[in-house]
């Protein structure tokens, strides 16, 4: 019998979507997908290449997302679970095992993925290529965050604006030459 990582509770199965078996807890709400399933669940309606997930759009959560923060255990081998990052700048996880590939979801994580109509693409999360992406958006974040401090928000937007400007101008190189060199007219 399979137990809870988070309250070891007895797990019951149940079905997430049509032929999508999973095994859910009665106590805290926690799902546990294993990776077989998960994939045998997908591969009639996968498509490769997978379609890129645009960062950009903003992510709405729909579900309080209860993240835990313990290091739990996988039920199926016992495996430590590893955490990673959904969004950037969100405080949403997924625990997934590195030996059985099995996801652990808190509390309405999977809800909140099938609102983003992001369930059928979890696999992407757990890769180096995402999670990298997930870093480069958040320094973007803290950049911005910085920038916005250092000058404050109206002249951050102009001086954005003329970033773009010189970035598309013919001459933007020299035109920013210019602006940098503290005598432009002396030889």
């Amino acid at each position: 019998m399979k137990h809870c990582p988070l309250c070891s509770t007895p797990l019951n199965r149940t079905l997430l979507e049509a032929n999508l078996p999973a095994f859910s807890c009665s106590n805290c709400h926690g799902l546990w997908v294993s990776a077989n399933e998960y994939l045998t669940w997908l591969a009639p309606n996968f498509s490769y290449p997978l379609p890129e997930i645009d960062l950009a759009h903003e992510f709405d959560t729909p579900y309080p997302v209860a993240d835990n923060n313990k290091a739990i255990l996988c039920p199926d081998c016992g495996r430590f679970l590893r955490r990673f990052q959904i969004w950037p700048n969100r405080k949403f996880h997924l625990d997934r095992c590195s030996s059985c590939n099995g996801i652990w979801f808190d509390r309405n994580e999977w809800q909140t993925l099938q609102a983003q109509n992001l369930h059928k693409q979890i696999n992407i999360f757990f890769t180096e290529a995402w999670q990298e992406k997930l870093r480069g958006k958040e320094m973007q974040q803290r950049f911005e965050n910085m920038y916005v401090e250092l000058f404050g928000p109206e002249d951050y937007e102009k001086i954005k604006s003329i970033r773009h400007w010189l970035a598309e101008h013919p001459n933007g190189n020299r035109l920013t030459a210019y602006l940098t060199d503290r005598d432009p007219y002396k030889g």
